[in-house]
């Protein structure tokens, strides 16, 4: 048997004046139900429904059934983990939730709003019908009425709150396996597909956060810095047109009787295998650093495991590049023998003058790959060894 309040409406709106009733508020369980969101959830609602916004509430609880369909979405009102009612009510509403009933007799929880619905001073139905139903519930224990009308109402409120969900990213994201907009923003990027996920170690997140730097057709210094420096929160700044020898294929050096293509005296002809080029190489400068983030940077740490795939899905394979990391200048550790430097990367034969920080290391973006094969190889040398 349903348990019916003693006045006219729920007694903790009346305990909360409207205009301190804010829109979302903290949950506050029991001290039983701390272990468990969902409890503690139920616990909030049923102690404070006023605290919470309609969107809120309906926000939370579809996120506390990520296995059950979104609420407008299911196909019948069982697969829905609450039920959806309105409050047969005249009075001026003092928030938009009017109270939280828990489960009991195999009946789902149950939900009841005062803003929504056919009830009420902007209800569709005529006001005695309103004043018919409370009357009915209220002084003869009998809420056949009210829960008929609560039939249409769980639906009307669940399309109603699928209406404002469906154009909110947020919204969206709490179940990222069904986020809408992370596919729309997805295919401007390259990841239109579920095939094109989780390609390399470049997060998928990060491409849908940089999408508007990866849409581009033109790839410029500043958009790759952007990307680098929010990424690994660091300060980063890319130089362009780095001299390098180019280093030419064999069936475009010039040999002798090969013809005009490649030994046309003063228009094709090369002396040597390679030639200066500051046109296919940048530089990436990240820092001053902690020796803690520089060493996160180093070949074979996971930053730099990070830092290759980022810049490949900028700037392609099209272009060379390397990196030079710069070390604070109190950051730099003494060499000692017996100590934990890395030969050629974390250590100075000679002191360092403490005016300048350490901006002597220049790494290739293929050194990631190397230090990793060098690594697997001492590791299967230990494992034969053992």
């Amino acid at each position: 048997m349903e348990t019916l309040p003693a006045t006219d409406e729920p007694q903790p709106v009346a305990e909360q004046p409207a205009a301190e009733t804010p829109i979302a508020a903290p949950l506050v369980a029991a001290p039983a139900a701390d272990h468990d969101p969902v409890a503690a959830l139920f616990a909030g609602l049923a102690a404070r429904p006023w605290s919470f916004g309609f969107y809120h509430a309906m926000r939370a609880l579809e996120a506390a059934f990520p296995d059950r369909p979104r609420f407008g979405r299911s196909a019948r009102p069982a697969q829905d983990p609450v039920r959806l009612a309105q409050e047969p009510a005249v009075v001026f509403a003092p928030a938009t939730l009017a109270g939280w009933q828990d489960a009991a007799d195999e009946l789902p929880p149950r939900l009841t709003v005062f803003f929504f619905g056919l009830f009420g001073p902007d209800g569709p139905l005529p006001l005695h019908l309103t004043e018919y139903a409370r009357d009915r519930r209220r002084n003869h224990r009998d809420p056949t009425f009210q829960r008929f009308a609560d039939i249409f109402h769980h639906r009307a409120l669940s399309l109603f709150y699928r209406a404002w969900a469906d154009v909110r990213p947020t919204v969206s994201f709490d179940r990222p396996e069904q986020d809408r907009f992370g596919l729309y923003v997805g295919a401007l990027s390259g990841l239109g597909m579920a095939s094109l996920r989780d390609r390399d170690a470049m997060p998928d997140l990060t491409k849908l956060h940089f999408a508007g730097h990866l849409a581009l057709q033109t790839r410029h210094a500043e958009g790759l810095a952007d990307i680098l420096s929010a990424f690994f929160a660091m300060p980063v700044r890319v130089e362009s047109f780095i001299g390098a020898w180019l280093t030419l294929p064999a069936a475009d050096r010039s040999r002798l009787g090969d013809g005009e293509r490649t030994a046309g005296l003063g228009q094709t002809v090369l002396l040597g295998g390679r030639v200066w080029s500051r046109q296919h190489k940048f530089r990436i400068v990240i820092g001053p650093l902690s020796l803690a983030e520089y060493e996160r940077l180093l070949p074979g740490g996971r930053s730099f495991h990070r830092l290759v795939p980022i810049v490949r899905n900028y700037a392609g394979d099209t272009l060379v590049w390397d990196v030079n990391l710069i070390l604070k200048r109190d950051e730099v550790a003494p060499t000692r023998l017996g100590g934990f430097g890395r030969l050629g990367w974390t250590t100075w034969l000679m002191p360092r003058r403490a005016e300048t920080d350490a901006a002597d290391l220049f790494l290739d973006a293929s050194a990631d790959s190397m230090a990793r094969k060098i690594d697997a190889g001492l590791q299967a040398t230990a494992t034969e060894t053992v």
